[in-house]
Formats: C-alpha cells, sequence, structure tokens
C-alpha cells in the first residue's frame, strides 16, 4: 500500500471527511417547521411560543472563507403562526405582520466573524413590515461532512418593525422583546444551482 492509500485509508478510519479545493459552500436545508421560531411575551409576561414554518434560502458559507460567505432568507409571514386560533387570527392582520402589504421577511447577511471555537456572529439586515434595520445573529455551527447543524438567537424589538402598533403597542398587551431562534440542518450542495 502506497503512502497516499494509507493517508486515505487513515482518514476514513478518522471518521475525516476530505473534499476537493473545489467544492461547493452552499447549504439546502431540511425542511423543518421548527427551524425558525421565537418566543414573546403577553400582557401578564407569559410567555408565547411561534414559529415561522415556510421559508426559502441562499446559503453560502465556509468557515475558512468568512469574505465570501452570505445568507439570504426570505420568511412567508403567513406562516408565523403560535397554534393558538385566537392568536392566530390576529397575526396576519394590519396591526401585527400585515400580510396583505407585507408577505415576506427577509434576512440577509454579507458580514460574518468567528468568535470562538464554534461561534461566530452574522452582522445582518432584517426587513420586517416594510422597515429594515440592523440585525446581529450569534450562532454556533458544527460541520460533520455533507451536514451542517446551527443554532442561535437574537432579541429583536416588535415596535422598532410596526409590529402590534397604535393600541397594541404597550407592554400591557405584549412585551416589547421577541426572541428569535435559529435551529437550522443542512446538507451541502453539490452546485449553486442546488442551493434553494
Amino acid at each position: 500500500m502506497n503512502r497516499m492509500a494509507i493517508a486515505v485509508f487513515a482518514l476514513l478510519l478518522a471518521g475525516t471527511c476530505v473534499w476537493p479545493a473545489t467544492a461547493a459552500t452552499r447549504w439546502n436545508p431540511v425542511s423543518d417547521p421548527q427551524t425558525i421560531s421565537w418566543v414573546a411575551t403577553d400582557g401578564s409576561g407569559t410567555a408565547i411560543r411561534g414559529a415561522c414554518a415556510d421559508f426559502t434560502s441562499d446559503i453560502a458559507f465556509d468557515p475558512d472563507d468568512l469574505a465570501n460567505a452570505s445568507v439570504r432568507v426570505e420568511i412567508d409571514t403567513a406562516s408565523c403562526k403560535t397554534g393558538e386560533e385566537e392568536k392566530d387570527t390576529y397575526l396576519p392582520q394590519a396591526t401585527w405582520f400585515d400580510v396583505a402589504s407585507y408577505p415576506v421577511a427577509v434576512f440577509s447577511a454579507t458580514s460574518f466573524s468567528h468568535e470562538n471555537g464554534n461561534d461566530y456572529v452574522a452582522d445582518g439586515t432584517l426587513t420586517l413590515k416594510g422597515v429594515s434595520l440592523p440585525v446581529k445573529l450569534p450562532f454556533a455551527l458544527e460541520i460533520k461532512c455533507d451536514t451542517a447543524h446551527v443554532t442561535g438567537e437574537t432579541v429583536i424589538n416588535r415596535l422598532n418593525f410596526g409590529i402590534g402598533s397604535g393600541q397594541m403597542a404597550t407592554s400591557q398587551v405584549a412585551g416589547p422583546n421577541v426572541t428569535v431562534a435559529i435551529d437550522l440542518r443542512a446538507t451541502r450542495a453539490k452546485s449553486g444551482k442546488d442551493a434553494q
């Protein structure tokens, strides 16, 4: 057995994955309605949990090439629900998400930093209900062969985006802060064309 064969065999035994230098860095998310979830509070401080089940994404990320990393996620705001019929009747209305006027929310980022170990931060922009504001998303990334797992969360102020406007803007109705969590599993795309 020559040296090259021995090296390859050793890598296989170690469970290490090897890709060519031109390996794709684009990722296709695994469908899961809980990938994008959120927690808010009602006027009494009780947690209100929800998720945005439908989204599309264009993800290009390589930990060794952050300068060329980019993420764009388009969320169907009509799919953002709590699972409680009464609350979900109100969410699409103009006072809240105004789904008729703003059917899509967008998070995009082209600036990423490595913090420590598997921890990174995306400096992006969230466009929600026609308002675009900077949002930092800290996240942890684990890549094993052709699969990736991303978890992270950030806090946004719903009032800055006009979510729950008018009489609904008071903390007696709902707290201003909403924690948005990401739990994304994705597979490495064979080519850029395969990315969602």
